[in-house]
Parts: structure tokens; C-alpha cells; sequence
């Protein structure tokens, strides 16, 4: 009777293991710059405004177990502004006027990507997180008459391991300030600059 009783256990954990391991047909996720945050763009907290644009990237890549090669999934339902992958920008002629302590919306839309991974030779959640990932890039400058200067470029790498990153409110953007760069948050640090990119990847069932 044991035996009987172990060898059902053993079965319902074998089948709830491959369940769990086990991919859906469809695997989608929506990706969002939220929030400009403004920490610091003057020493002295009276000395007014600054005009800050630039532009945000965001690619999505899968390994091909078939071919080898890293494929990029194009967005559903959205068109990318141009080349490369850019889904925002903020340009120069009409840049953010921010002060100290400011905290700008970004992004109205959020960018689908979606893909089928059987497609790619995938048939456990495991293995595809480990081997496709999200390219996040942004610049940022702020407008000077002569020639703009630019605090800087950030780009991060977020395997679908850790594609769970939930939008935060207002709020939460504002105590930003001191963490540094991680899935979520790109901190630009330059001079008298402390600005922060406040991003967001949610998987969609």
C-alpha cells in the first residue's frame, strides 16, 4: 500500500514540476519608459531651469537553438521611430524644462513583444529565460546654445529571468535619488547631474 502511495506521490510531483516547467504557446511582455526623474540639475536650487531631451531604445533578442543566431522580435502593434530600435525620444527643439526635484511622465503607450518559443526550439520557461533578453538603451542632454551637453548614455541587459519589473508610481520615482543602476532604473551622474530613467517590463498572461 505504501509503495502504491509513494508511486502516486512521485507521479503528481513529476507532472506538477513539467507543468510548472512547461511554456505557453504565446510568451508576451509589455516594456515602458515611465518616468523622467530630475534629482539634481542645478547646485543651487533657485538658479531656475534646465531643457533636457533624448532619445530611448528598447530591442528584444532570442537565441535560435535551431540556427545559432540571436533573432530580434519585432513589437506587436507598435512602430519603431526609425532604426535601432527606438521607441521614445524627446527632442530638441521641445525638450523637458525641469528644476531640481522634478519628476516628468514619459512613454502614453506601452510596446508589446510577444513570440511563440517553440518557434526557437524552446519547450521550458528555464531555458528560454536564460537565453533571451531585453536591450535598454537611453541618452540623455541637456540643450546649451553652442553645443549640447551630454550627461550620458546607459544601456542595460535584462535576461526574461529578471523581466519582472512592475511601474511605480510618482511617489516611488521621487525616492529614486540614491540607488543606483539596476532592472528598472538607469541613474545618470555627470558634474552637477543626478537624473534618473525609471523603466518598466511586465510579462502579460
Amino acid at each position: 500500500m505504501k509503495t502504491i502511495q509513494l508511486s502516486i506521490l512521485l507521479l503528481v510531483v513529476s507532472i506538477s514540476t513539467s507543468f510548472a516547467q512547461s511554456l505557453p504557446q504565446l510568451v508576451k511582455y509589455d516594456f515602458k519608459f515611465d518616468w523622467f526623474a530630475a534629482h539634481t540639475v542645478n547646485q543651487n536650487i533657485n538658479i531656475g531651469t534646465e531643457s533636457v531631451h533624448g532619445i530611448g531604445w528598447c530591442r528584444l533578442f532570442v537565441k535560435n537553438k535551431t540556427t545559432g543566431n540571436e533573432d530580434q522580435i519585432q513589437p506587436t502593434g507598435f512602430k519603431y521611430i526609425g532604426d535601432y530600435g527606438r521607441v521614445f525620444e524627446v527632442p530638441r527643439k521641445s525638450g523637458m524644462k525641469v528644476s531640481n526635484g522634478n519628476i516628468k511622465s514619459l512613454m502614453n503607450t506601452k510596446v508589446r513583444f510577444q513570440f511563440e518559443p517553440s518557434k526557437y526550439g524552446y519547450k521550458t520557461m528555464k531555458e528560454l529565460e536564460d537565453n533571451a533578453y531585453f536591450k535598454i538603451v537611453y541618452e540623455l542632454k541637456v540643450y546649451k546654445p553652442a553645443k549640447d551637453e551630454i550627461v550620458g548614455k546607459q544601456e542595460a541587459i535584462v535576461f526574461l529571468k529578471d523581466a519582472k519589473v512592475p511601474p511605480v508610481t510618482l511617489e516611488q520615482a521621487k525616492r529614486t535619488s540614491n540607488i543606483p543602476t539596476r532592472p528598472g532604473y538607469m541613474r545618470f551622474n555627470k558634474a552637477k547631474y543626478n537624473l534618473g530613467i525609471v523603466y518598466s517590463i511586465v510579462p502579460v498572461n
